[in-house]
């Protein structure tokens, strides 16, 4: 389980890197070009995602101890913020920039013909931003189902675990009342010893009483 971990976390590390070194080169790059590589980032930051869920989804489900969940949790958060600071961000703001340049790209031609691209760009960017704000609410749900199932493991774990100690509880209970059930018949067979002892007594001390009577009585005929 730690193996496939570091595998995915392998994985997220070299996805970082290539979307990290294709964001400082394009700025620089002409914006047929640009548009390829801002297209790619997009993809790495789904799959850099992707990969956070999968890293997640082993973390609740796998049998690790504490010090390694508490250990992957923390990567994950630090994760989450690379994501956001190193990727996010920035391809957004290269996203802007690529769109400002197209919407003020060609100005100089006609009236007629500027203001037709102008109303195409801007349904373009329109169309872009509401694109953009479904997949962030489709990631952000797919975090909450993830984060989700994770509690619902934890929850079976803690049913299970409580299931064992009302067993072993009741395995006790038993043994306990297989225990009573022995001292209260020892009990009772003291109980009838003693009471055997006592008519035993008694009949001592008649038999000695009627002998001394019958020694009295032999004595003074």
């Amino acid at each position: 389980m730690t193996s496939l971990l570091s595998t995915y976390e392998a994985e997220f590390k070299t996805t970082l890197q290539q979307a990290k070194t294709l964001l400082s080169v394009a700025p620089s790059q002409p914006i047929s070009q640009r548009n390829g590589t801002l297209k790619e980032v997009e993809q790495q930051h789904d799959e850099l995602l992707d990969l956070i869920d999968q890293i997640e989804i082993e973390i609740n489900n796998g049998a690790l101890d504490l010090q390694e969940r508490s250990s992957f949790k923390a990567k994950v958060r630090d994760f989450k913020k690379q994501v956001q600071n190193d990727v996010k961000v920035q391809l957004q703001q290269l996203q802007d920039s690529r769109n400002r340049d197209l919407l003020f790209d060609g100005a100089g031609a006609g009236d007629d013909e500027a203001n037709n691209s102008s109303g195409q760009r801007q349904q373009l960017l329109s169309n872009h931003a509401v694109l953009s704000r479904t997949g962030d609410k489709l990631r952000d749900a797919t975090r909450v189902a993830v984060d989700t199932e994770g509690v619902g493991s934890q929850i079976m774990m803690d049913l299970r675990a409580q299931r064992e100690t009302l067993e072993n509880a009741r395995q006790t209970l038993f043994q306990a009342d297989s225990y009573v059930d022995k001292s209260i018949r020892t009990l009772k067979t003291m109980s009838r010893r003693l009471v055997a002892n006592k008519f035993i007594s008694y009949a001592i001390i008649a038999v000695l009483i009627l002998l001394i009577l019958l020694v009295l009585f032999a004595k003074f005929k």
